[in-house]
């Protein structure tokens, strides 16, 4: 078999494959709430799926022969992609799962059996393998780029669902070509160990399985930890899976003469200092905050899965058992991805598949390479031990002081859910927070319903309810602590909308805004877009405060989100949201929505000159007609027209890129 058929197969099937992830769990969003599990979910059954086509390629696909052109055809039948219908009330990980059994496995799996079973082909020819599995990764690594920043920024769903298809329209014609090369340049493969070599031994094959759950599960670690704070959309799940890919790229290209691997001497010997210091930054230390801490992640994930593919790398075994090994790499890429998705969430408060991880491949590397270890130890200046013993009790010793909560703040509560990971706090017994990573959703004074943070009296907020006249019917998307509700007064009504159990369960047990509230208080739980949908009730105001956090749930931001809030309005009523955040300017996308539905609207930023307990803010008003929003001009407020402009967000296309606040 000639090499360009191969090479030409492999890569476009690696570009469907992972072009599809993102585009997958781009159409699972919206149908649960933009959970921030939902990602997670969905990688670890695409693992889970690669494992299923890795045991395949090593027990089936030899015998089957040509037959195997007949599965590359079946998912044909299953074009394009999707995920069934929209709308659930069921936001869970069962839920997710059933969807893409129903709905991608068929389409994913055959995809994932491209580079074993091309390789065992060149294998069965006598060729080298191990290249094209650097060619595929070459090819998944270029797909996610290509799908942050190119597609996914300008191009819609229902494009990129049509311009998948024919690519797998193409992928088929190329499975034809290289099968028939295959049997044009077959010959018996090569006899000798280099071609054969012995079985793997049990020890070893756990050895790759540990090395490969690993940094698995630290990929989908760093994953969930980004995702709380900079918001669950493709460009946060493509960047560390693309660190991940790309760590595989270098581990398995061919290394230059008298070298064992392509990885850096320098993270080979650095990464277990790399990882110590992943783990201070993980435990509440800061590198400036924003973008500078999501960078010290993603740094760390490259330094770690460069260290373990290095190793997975040099433990490779011959080319007559590279099915086993790879079925080996699946296991446990899945094995990994499993404790994150499910057994993390079930069995921690916080996030701590960051440390498990990092611990778990310490110890995996210092078993497997004990002899080397042993010998560093023995042969190393002893400047060189001193300063790795004094860094790793520095950051010990700043990890301890992370942990043990001090400033006299004590912790009253700690949740995780499908949608977050929330904490309850109580400084001096005087102010409690609600935090979610380092966004705070709402405050309280002991004893006292005065609302702060973003909803204080002086905010734009109350700018807003003092245009409304008493008594106010109002409709509140998102529940935070429940601090709208201390602006109510006798005779108004306040009909909050939340999607987690979990926050009405921390609201109601440690905040008094939604018990001692003046007025009527009632709370939906459920998608608010859906909740929305179904029922037929008129709002004085409704207010979106779905981004006081820094995780976006774009399809509540979409044209036809907002014209449904619109709908949803007495004839004077007024929509007010709350876009507040520290990574992304929410304004000039919200003004090319505006401008696409023919809204008049005005903005403000209340961030100066602010008292204790209040934090900077900036809302957006809409109208149905201008002259209802003019009162709001004497208050400070200013026309959308004073913002640059975006494009419109819809449910087809939202450029989340465009709206990166760097």
């Amino acid at each position: 078999m000639r090499p360009s058929a191969a090479v030409a197969f492999v890569f476009v099937g690696a570009v469907l494959l992972f072009g599809l992830e993102p585009l997958v769990g781009r159409l699972l969003l919206p149908h649960f709430g933009g959970a921030f599990h939902v990602w997670t979910t969905a990688l670890m059954f695409f693992q889970g799926a690669l494992f299923v086509a890795y045991l395949y390629a090593h027990l089936l696909a030899p015998r089957l022969g040509r037959w195997h052109l007949a599965l590359v055809a079946l998912p044909l039948l299953f074009l394009p992609p999707g995920v069934g219908e929209a709308g659930t009330e069921s936001a869970s990980s069962i839920a997710i799962l059933t969807r893409l059994a129903l709905h991608v496995a068929v389409p994913f799996g055959v995809l994932a059996t491209t580079a074993v079973v091309t390789q065992r082909w060149l294998t069965d020819a006598g060729r080298e393998p191990w290249g094209l599995y650097a060619v595929s990764n070459f090819g998944s690594l270029g797909a996610l780029l290509l799908y942050a920043l190119v597609i996914e920024p300008h191009v819609g769903l229902t494009t990129q669902r049509w311009a998948w298809t024919a690519g797998y329209a193409l992928y088929v014609a190329l499975a034809l070509l290289a099968w028939r090369e295959k049997g044009q340049a077959s010959r018996p493969l090569p006899q000798g160990d280099d071609a054969v070599g012995p079985a793997p031994s049990a020890a070893r094959i756990v050895y790759w399985l540990l090395l490969s759950a690993a940094p698995s599960a630290f990929l989908m670690a760093v994953t969930n930890l980004v995702a709380l704070e900079v918001g669950n959309v493709p460009l946060v799940w493509v960047l560390p899976l693309a660190i991940y890919l790309g760590s595989f790229v270098v581990a398995f290209a061919t290394p230059p003469a008298g070298e064992p691997s392509r990885v850096p001497r320098t993270v080979r010997r650095l990464w277990p200092h790399v990882a110590a210091v992943g783990a201070f930054f993980f435990s509440g230390g800061e590198a400036g905050g924003g973008w500078l801490d999501v960078l010290v992640h993603y740094g760390v994930l490259a330094f770690v899965g460069l260290a373990a593919h290095g190793e997975l790398h040099r433990a490779r075994p011959a080319p007559r058992h590279l099915t086993l090994f790879y079925l080996s790499l699946a296991l446990g890429g899945w094995l990994g991805g499993a404790f994150v998705a499910l057994v993390a969430p079930a069995a921690f408060d916080g996030l701590l598949e960051y440390p498990l991880a990092l611990a778990a491949l310490a110890l995996t590397m210092a078993v497997g390479r004990r002899a080397e270890l042993t010998r560093w130890v023995k042969t190393a200046p002893r400047l060189a031990l001193a300063v790795t013993a004094a860094l790793l009790v520095v950051i010990a010793v700043k990890v301890g002081i992370a942990l043990s909560e001090e400033d006299a703040t004590d912790t009253l509560a700690v949740r995780r859910s499908f949608y977050g990971l929330y904490r309850v706090t109580e400084r001096d017994g005087r102010v409690r927070d609600m935090m979610s990573g380092s966004t705070r959703h709402g405050r309280q004074r002991v004893g006292d319903t005065t609302p702060l943070s973003y909803y204080h009296p002086e905010g734009p907020l109350g700018d807003a309810l003092a245009l409304v006249p008493s008594p106010r019917r109002l409709g509140i998307v998102g529940l935070g602590v429940g601090a709208a509700a201390g602006h109510l007064a006798p005779g108004d009504e306040a009909r909050f909308f939340e999607i987690d159990p979990a926050v009405v369960e921390l609201a109601r047990a440690h905040f008094t805004y939604l018990s001692a509230a003046e007025g009527e208080v009632s709370v939906q739980v459920g998608d608010a877009r859906l909740s929305l949908e179904r029922e037929e009730a008129r709002y004085d105001l409704l207010f979106i405060d779905a981004f006081s956090g820094d995780a976006i749930p774009t399809h509540l931001l979409t044209a036809e989100a907002i014209a449904l809030y619109v709908s949803r309005l007495e004839y004077d009523g007024l929509l007010l949201l709350h876009v507040s955040n520290r990574y992304y300017d929410l304004r000039p996308a919200l003004r090319g929505t505006l401008a696409l539905l023919d809204l008049p609207a005005m903005h403000v930023a209340r961030t100066r000159d602010l008292a204790t307990d209040q934090d900077p803010s900036q809302y957006v008003v809409v109208a149905r007609y201008p002259e209802r929003l003019a009162p709001f001009g004497s208050r400070g407020w200013a026309p959308m027209s004073s913002l640059p402009a975006a494009s419109a967000w819809t449910d087809d296309h939202a450029n989340v890129l465009q709206a990166l606040d760097m």
